[in-house]
């Protein structure tokens, strides 16, 4: 069994994920609720770390949104997203990372379109409206559901 990195995170994690699927039947549902979640959390997460300290006071392009994005990845992950593509994304910032955080040793099948780690689109959200910039997230893949990494997508408004 491979080791868990934050147990008390993944651990909590994983409580408020049950508790919003045993409340709902609707996947789209679910995933807005961890969204919602995340974007709560990541006005604290702004607030009190050094997240304002180390991105510009205003983001007007994709890239400045793509090193806000990695400076989140750093504060909260202490590592590098494993890609920031501006390329393939018309219009959007897509992120990739081999080994999330949020679902950690989790397996789901049957869940075709649930984004386990949809907290973490929130908490992006959040952090890019404080910023000035309108934009949507949303996780398109999950390794909980079976993808190869987590994957989500900055759709920029």
């Amino acid at each position: 069994m491979p080791k868990i990195e934050n147990p008390l995170l993944v651990s909590l994690y994983s409580y408020y994920v049950d508790n919003i699927l045993s409340g709902t039947t609707n996947i789209d549902e679910a995933n807005q609720k961890l969204r919602d979640l995340g974007y709560e959390i990541g006005r604290q997460i702004y607030l009190n770390t050094e997240i304002v300290e180390k991105t510009k006071e205003s983001v007007t392009t994709r890239e400045d949104v793509a090193k806000l994005i990695e400076v989140v990845f750093k504060i909260l992950y202490d590592k590098r997203p494993a890609d920031v593509d501006m390329k393939t994304a018309r219009g959007s910032v897509r992120i990739s990372d081999h080994s999330c955080v949020w679902c950690q040793d989790v397996n789901l099948e049957g869940m075709r379109g649930f984004g386990y780690c949809e907290v973490f689109s929130g908490i992006l959200e959040s952090i890019l409206e404080v910023k000035g910039v309108d934009a949507r997230v949303f996780q398109e893949q999950s390794r909980a559901t079976g993808a190869s990494m987590c994957v989500w997508n900055v759709r920029l408004v």
